[in-house]
C-alpha cells in the first residue's frame, strides 16, 4: 500500500443499543501513515466507533472497510495477573499465530522503543499502571499490525508518564510508518501525537474535523 492510500473507511455509520442512537451516521477516512486523534467527552461513542474499527462490534448500518492488519488496545487492562509481561505478550502471539522468533524480534526492538526491557520478567502487579499500559501496547505490536487503534491510552497516567508515552507513540508513526487512530477525552494530549484531530460529540452523535492550525 503506498503511503496516503486510504486504510479505513467509514461512511454513513450508525450504532444503535436497545434503540438508543450512539453514534448518527459518522463518516471518516483515515490514510495510511496518519496519526488521527478523536477527542470527546465521556459516553460520546468514542470507545465504540474504535470498536467497530477493530471488528470487535458492528454497526448497525453504514460501512466499515479496514485494508490492513488491526493491533487493538484497550483501556482496560488484559494482562493475566499470573504471567510475567513477557508471558502475557508471547501469549497474544501464540494465540494470532505469530512464529515465536518473529514474536520476540518484535519484542526486543519495541521494548526498547517504550522503554520496557527492565520490566519484562515482572508481573502486572509489580509494574506502575504507565508500564502495564506499554505492555498492552506491546502485545499488539507483535501481532505487526498495519494500524494501531488506542482506547483511553492517557488515562489515569501522571504527566511524566504521558509524556513518556506520546514520544513512544510519536517514535511508532515516525520510524516505523504506522498508522494510529487514537481516542480519548483528554485533548491537550491528543493533539501532541495526531496529524488529525476529530472531535465527537453526544446528542447529536456527530463527527467533524478540529483546526489544528
Amino acid at each position: 500500500m503506498e503511503t496516503g492510500e486510504p486504510v479505513v473507511i467509514v461512511e454513513d455509520l450508525v450504532k444503535t443499543y436497545d434503540g438508543e442512537l450512539v453514534l448518527d451516521h459518522i463518516d471518516l477516512m483515515v490514510l495510511r501513515g496518519e496519526s488521527i486523534g478523536i477527542a470527546g467527552p465521556n459516553g460520546a461513542g468514542k470507545s465504540t466507533l474504535l470498536k467497530i474499527i477493530a471488528g470487535i462490534e458492528h454497526p448497525t448500518s453504514g460501512r466499515v472497510e479496514v485494508r490492513g492488519r488491526v493491533g487493538f488496545v484497550p483501556q482496560e487492562t488484559l494482562l493475566l495477573p499470573w504471567r510475567t509481561l513477557r508471558g502475557n505478550i508471547m501469549l497474544a502471539a501464540k494465540l494470532r499465530g505469530i512464529p515465536a522468533g518473529e514474536a520476540k524480534e518484535t519484542v526486543l526492538w519495541a521494548s526498547k522503543l517504550l522503554s520496557l526491557e527492565e520490566y519484562l520478567d515482572k508481573r502486572p502487579a509489580q509494574v506502575s499502571g504507565g508500564t502495564r499500559r506499554k505492555a498492552q501496547i506491546l502485545m499488539a505490536l507483535v501481532l505487526k499490525p498495519d494500524i494501531l487503534l488506542l482506547d483511553e491510552p492517557f488515562t489515569g497516567l501522571d504527566q511524566d508518564t504521558i509524556n513518556a508515552l506520546q514520544e513512544a507513540l510519536l517514535g511508532l508513526q515516525r520510524n516505523h510508518k504506522l498508522t494510529m487512530v487514537t481516542v480519548s477525552h483528554m485533548l491537550d494530549e491528543l493533539m501532541s501525537i495526531s496529524s488529525k484531530l476529530y472531535l465527537l460529540t453526544h446528542k447529536p452523535a456527530r463527527i467533524r474535523e478540529m483546526n489544528l492550525g
